[in-house]
């Protein structure tokens, strides 16, 4: 901070305009409100801790994931998909259905957990589904959810549905599995 910052640090009233969608908001402050010396926490205007979110889900229907949303933006929405009890009913589809989004891009940060839906997919990765790409279980997660000896999912992924096409830069080698798209294949002996 520079002496031209400090010396408007008094206690004289301060007056601040905040246009919001037109409208003017008038905010009177005894002080000066830009007293800030450093910025502590996120630079995000919510902050929402994931072991809050309580699950959503039905014992006889694989929800879709808009039921697991988060948040909504105006061109965009957040889900998040946390541990939740596993289908119960014997008739239920225990896995994601296939599907395609029709409107939107997908994109989801793996996180932690077993992603049973999906095969090679580690905490960490990210995958993106463009806009009418068919997508949805691994062929052998249908075995896998008809046999499951847990009582619920053990995974923690945030998706963001984008209703504008997203743009992949570039990526360094080694960074991309290139193999992803054809994992849906059912291979020989599976």
């Amino acid at each position: 901070m520079d002496e031209a910052f400090r010396a408007q640090q008094t206690d004289d009233a301060w007056t601040v305009k905040v246009k919001r969608l037109g409208t003017l908001s008038t905010i009177r402050y005894p002080f000066n409100p830009l007293d800030a010396v450093g910025w502590h926490g996120d630079l995000c205007v919510v902050r929402i801790n994931v072991r809050d979110i309580r699950p959503v889900m039905s014992h006889r229907y694989h929800l879709p994931p808009s039921a697991h949303t988060t948040f909504v933006g105006r061109n965009f929405v957040v889900c998040t998909f946390v541990p939740r009890p596993i289908e119960s009913d014997p008739g239920a589809l225990k896995v994601p259905f296939y599907h395609n989004n029709d409107d939107y891009d997908e994109v989801i940060f793996y996180h932690r957990g077993e992603f049973f839906s999906r095969d090679n997919i580690k905490p960490g990765m990210v995958t993106f589904h463009p806009c009418g790409f068919t997508h949805g279980p691994h062929p052998k997660a249908f075995a896998t959810g008809e046999k499951r000896a847990r009582a619920e999912t053990d995974e923690y992924a945030v998706m963001i549905d984008a209703r504008f096409p997203l743009e992949v830069a570039s990526l360094p080698d080694g960074v991309e599995l290139r193999e992803y798209v054809d994992s849906w294949k059912a291979k020989a002996g599976s």
